[in-house]
């Protein structure tokens, strides 16, 4: 049988159609969106629904640019890594600050009753009180170490949560009776309130004809404002910091705030709005602010601020949190505040970085014009340093008709009073009532 001649191509034309085949390939893979890589075998992707918008947006997210800097695994220190949290969150937490200008976007969460889980040392104004439940043991701590003290347990809390609603009530109340200049100076507008987070409450004690009045903070009582930052409180609205926190000095009422930072805030005698305000310039590329509080631990502090670019933010915390325990708190207005417990980590880096020095300038903190400050105006046109969570008292006026001609009468008669200072002052003259018993429903 003879065999059959080969088919014979030129040599040319076979490089030829070999090009051409593989133009052709790499033509396809460049229309379908897939990727060249030399030298490397990529990895095979696991299948996603047709609509991958949210899928996108994540993969964006995590592939931001941080401004921290450390948005890359490979940049942060070995004992550091990354977590993302929701943008959102920023108005949660232990270290929120609700102000005059910033509002409470939370309406009480993880609310307890106080009467229900108090200790024998705690006396309430009824059972029907409630406060965020990381305050609960701190606060009989508080309570019991007080009594144990000084031996006596005649204090109790008069005011802890309030509803929006209530408070607006109690606005509404205190505008017919004192006014709205007075009003302003102890209670604040619905919605921008403390009471409304859950994490303040106010104290008071019976008197010797049986009445219920506000502490002065004089006295026995004098411990409870030496002592609070061991517990993790502040005294929320200090007689030389009005013109910054926008009310006046309340020496009954309190805030959890935790204690590295009660601790700190005291020791530095600032305020809240100066402590979040200052912090945000301690931040994780410097190594934060170091809390060192001797035999009762060591803390270091930093600041995150939130990717405005995206939903969620990349936050650095420790990667052995057994070791180095960390909690997350927004500031409500534009970013993330993390505390890291070194107490028993001295070998943490950021250790030898942070600064224990406080170094912040108060100033543009100054309520403008703080004597004729009046609760109808733009929180923007009294602060050059409003944040995004403010909001316009004007556009919401909590006072109706009714509550505005009722209290024509009282304002007139102070007319010649030229500061709302003064106008107190005449106040508390004027009024037996508002003196003696005070309005133990302030702030």
């Amino acid at each position: 049988m003879e065999k059959k001649d080969k088919i014979s191509i030129p040599n040319g034309l076979l490089t030829m159609a070999v090009l051409l085949i593989f133009i052709s390939g790499i033509a396809v893979m460049l229309v379908s969106g897939h990727k060249i890589s030399v030298g490397q075998k990529e990895t095979p992707k696991s299948a996603t629904p047709s609509d991958t918008s949210t899928d996108s947006l994540a993969e964006l997210t995590s592939q931001a640019v941080s401004p921290n800097a450390f948005e890359e695994n490979s940049n942060l220190p070995s004992d550091y890594r990354l977590i993302t949290v929701l943008n959102e969150d920023i108005y949660k937490g232990t270290l929120i600050l609700v102000n005059y200008q910033y509002q409470s976007m939370i309406d009480g969460e993880n609310l307890v009753n106080i009467y229900d889980n108090a200790t024998q040392k705690i006396g309430v104004k009824d059972d029907d009180m409630f406060i965020n439940e990381i305050v609960v043991d701190p606060l009989n701590k508080f309570f019991d170490d007080f009594a144990k003290a000084k031996g006596q347990t005649s204090i109790l809390i008069s005011s802890s949560y309030r509803s929006k609603e209530a408070q607006t009530e109690i606005y509404n109340d205190s505008v017919k009776v004192t006014g709205k200049k007075s009003t302003a100076y102890y209670v604040s507008v619905p919605g921008f309130s403390e009471h409304q987070t859950g994490y303040a409450f106010d104290t008071a004690a019976y008197n010797y004809e049986g009445d219920m009045v506000e502490l002065d903070g004089e006295g026995d009582f004098s411990w409870l404002c030496e002592n609070c930052s061991n517990y993790g409180f502040i005294l929320r609205y200090p007689d030389d910091k009005t013109n910054i926190t926008g009310i006046g000095y309340e020496a009954w009422h309190f805030r959890y705030v935790g204690v590295p930072h009660a601790v700190f805030i005291k020791k530095q005698k600032i305020c809240l709005e100066e402590y979040i305000e200052g912090l945000k310039s301690y931040t994780f590329e410097d190594g934060g602010l170091l809390v060192d509080n001797g035999d009762k631990g060591k803390w270091v502090v930093f600041y995150v601020p939130r990717l405005t670019a995206f939903n969620n933010t990349d936050v650095p915390v420790p990667t052995d949190s057994q070791k180095s325990p960390y909690t997350i708190s927004g500031n409500n207005i534009d970013g993330f505040i993390v505390t890291v417990d070194v107490t028993k980590d001295p070998s943490n880096s950021l250790i030898a970085k942070a600064k224990s020095s406080w170094s912040f300038d108060s100033k543009s903190l100054v309520i403008e014009n703080f004597e004729d400050y009046d609760p109808e105006l733009d929180t923007e046109d009294r602060t050059s340093s409003a944040g995004d969570n403010t909001g316009n008292w004007e556009s919401d006026s909590f006072w109706d008709e009714d509550s505005e001609s009722e209290s024509t009468e009282t304002e007139s008669d102070a007319e010649d009073y030229e500061s709302r200072f003064d106008y107190v002052d005449y106040y508390d003259d004027y009024s037996d009532n508002y003196s003696e018993e005070g309005n133990d429903d302030g702030e």
